[in-house]
């Protein structure tokens, strides 16, 4: 798999490339999230050429090339995307249903942003809707970890990072996805929260059970606008105060960046 990534932290930080394991505490919550980590997708597709244009491909391609030569761009960001991989039929050359897995996009900045007074991300060319940007990669915590985590954030005042990914089924089951780049992260972590952002985010699998979590343009972006998302996940935001200040200074700004909510 081509993974691309020449980016690196200004801080004091590991770099990852990709979310990796939490260390491990010896709990059985670790280990099953350590069996999740190291599973594999056995959904491998059979198609030849192109999966977009293959109606039977078990993936169903979310992504769509509407100018012929241009980037894929996320088609809808409300359902899971599951990307075709290394054990798939097809061509890695031709398929349309591969964009995640080889890493974030070119000419990002990270930069000193005035409005947030912390370190922010940006883009230096046009980005169009949909278009990936990049992954919010950290350590995969388990639940228990990310609430001792996020106690210890409350009563220091340091910064919160934990980013909480809820996904129901229509069997009504849920998979609660867990991340914190606040230790080893990428440049995702640079994104700061928005109470109307340009940005948003995608459970995106490829060859694991445990998602991705994929930041894409939520709409057009122009070039040198700061990238930011909402911090209440992918849109439930049921506690929206009694948090840190908000400094997004958007029309529809709550006062307050949502709180982290796990399991709900």
């Amino acid at each position: 798999m081509a993974f691309n990534d020449d980016y690196e932290h200004p801080d004091s930080l590991e770099y990852i490339l990709e979310s990796v394991l939490m260390p491990n505490d010896d709990s059985l919550e670790f280990k099953h999230l350590a069996d999740e980590y190291n599973s594999v997708l056995l959904n491998q597709c059979s198609c030849h050429g192109d999966c977009e244009k293959n109606e039977i491909c078990p993936h169903g391609s979310q992504y769509e090339n509407p100018t012929e030569g241009r980037e894929l761009l996320l088609k809808q960001f409300s359902i899971p995307v599951v990307e075709c991989n290394d054990f798939c039929k097809c061509s890695r050359n031709t398929c349309s249903n591969r964009l995640v897995q080889y890493g974030p996009r070119k000419n990002l900045e990270i930069f000193d942003s005035l409005v947030y007074g912390s370190k922010g991300l940006r883009t230096k060319e046009k980005i169009l809707r949909g278009a990936f940007i990049c992954e919010y990669a950290g350590e995969l915590l388990t639940t228990s970890e990310a609430t001792r985590r996020l106690k210890i954030n409350e009563e220091l005042g340091w910064m919160n990072y934990v980013l909480v990914l809820n996904e129901h089924t229509s069997e009504q089951k849920q998979q609660v996805t867990i991340v914190d780049p606040s230790r080893r992260g990428n440049i995702g972590r640079y994104l700061n929260h928005s109470c109307e952002p340009n940005c948003q985010i995608a459970a995106v699998r490829i060859d694991c059970p445990l998602p991705k979590i994929g930041i894409f343009a939520g709409r057009d972006i122009p070039a040198w606008e700061e990238l930011c998302f909402h911090y209440g996940g992918e849109g439930q935001y049921k506690k929206v105060n009694n948090g840190k200040n908000c400094l997004c200074a958007a029309a529809t700004c709550t006062g307050f960046m949502p709180n982290t909510e796990i399991g709900e």
